[in-house]
């Protein structure tokens, strides 16, 4: 009786399991869903394909069918030409030389100053803080000439100097550096006071590893924004040989004609970095956005 109740069992067993593993068609919804963000994610690669296929289609190539999406020909010399007869290194060179010493000094600025607004009271604190956050709302034109006033004023125009000083304080970083440090517990550092550490080794030793994500996402935006800058650097410096890899781009032209292939070419070698950069710290920049606005 028994054997016959499982053998009969059987069957429906294995019935429920395969209505079990049925595939779920995708919904209308979904497909909506997707068919939206693909679109889009198409629309955001095409400018970067479309500069890869013009910059491998070599001079001739070019002109002969510069819109084709698919390149006829294939020709690394638009590529070789940038590199050694369009000074491109020595533009790549100068843009993380200074990008990379703003990222570090702008960075243990903001720290130490978004340190002072979170954790120490001082009169006058809230106060400065809002004029801090006061100079967000000004336009980038508006302090343009008076920070070359100040710089040539001082003899620093056309010098690395007189490029990378104007960066090493941010608002911006002031304020998200603030706002991730509020949400570190304060007990951490009565417990580290109570052991008679001073409040420098605090905030090197506690608080500077907590706040790793910030810190790191605060270091892509300062990097990529300085590499990507453009007006400053052409406003401060007059010798070529100083010019970072924005400024660069624009000699591929003259008064007459715009060397289309050449740009292309010099553009793949000024976006992959940050592109690179970009894919390694995506992970920092989502984890220290999210953790940053947490507490206000």
């Amino acid at each position: 009786m028994t054997a016959n109740t499982s053998v009969a069992g059987a069957p429906r067993s294995q019935t429920g399991t395969r209505a079990g593993t049925r595939r779920r068609w995708p919904s209308l919804r979904d497909i909506l869903i997707y068919t939206v963000l693909i679109t889009i994610a198409i629309t955001m690669l095409f400018p970067y394909y479309w500069m890869v296929a013009s910059s491998i289609k070599g001079p001739r190539g070019f002109t002969a069918d510069p819109y084709s999406l698919i390149p006829k020909t294939f020709s690394l010399e638009s590529l070789r030409y940038v590199w050694t007869e369009g000074r491109i290194a020595i533009y790549l060179r100068n843009s993380v030389v200074y990008a990379s010493i703003v990222l570090v000094v702008q960075t243990m600025v903001n720290a130490l100053a978004a340190y002072a607004f979170a954790r120490i009271q001082f009169p006058g604190r809230d106060i400065l803080f809002l004029g801090v956050l006061a100079t967000l709302m000004l336009p980038y034109s508006v302090l343009l000439i008076p920070t070359y006033l100040i710089v040539w004023k001082v003899g620093l125009a056309n010098t690395v100097a007189g490029v990378v000083i104007p960066g090493f304080a941010s608002a911006y970083g002031i304020f998200m550096l603030r706002q991730f440090f509020l949400n570190i517990p304060m007990e951490l550092e009565d417990a580290a006071r109570i052991d008679g550490c001073s409040r420098l080794r605090i905030f090197l030793q506690i608080i500077l590893p907590l706040a790793q994500p910030a810190l790191i996402t605060l270091g892509l935006f300062t990097f990529i924004g300085v590499w990507s800058d453009f007006t400053w650097p052409l406003v401060v410096l007059s010798d070529y040989k100083k010019y970072p890899i924005t400024v660069g781009l624009s000699l591929f032209r003259d008064e007459q004609f715009v060397y289309y292939d050449r740009t292309f070419a010099a553009s793949m070698y000024a976006t992959f970095p940050l592109i690179i950069l970009f894919l390694l710290g995506q992970k920092y920049i989502i984890g220290g956005i999210s953790l940053t606005g947490l507490k206000g």
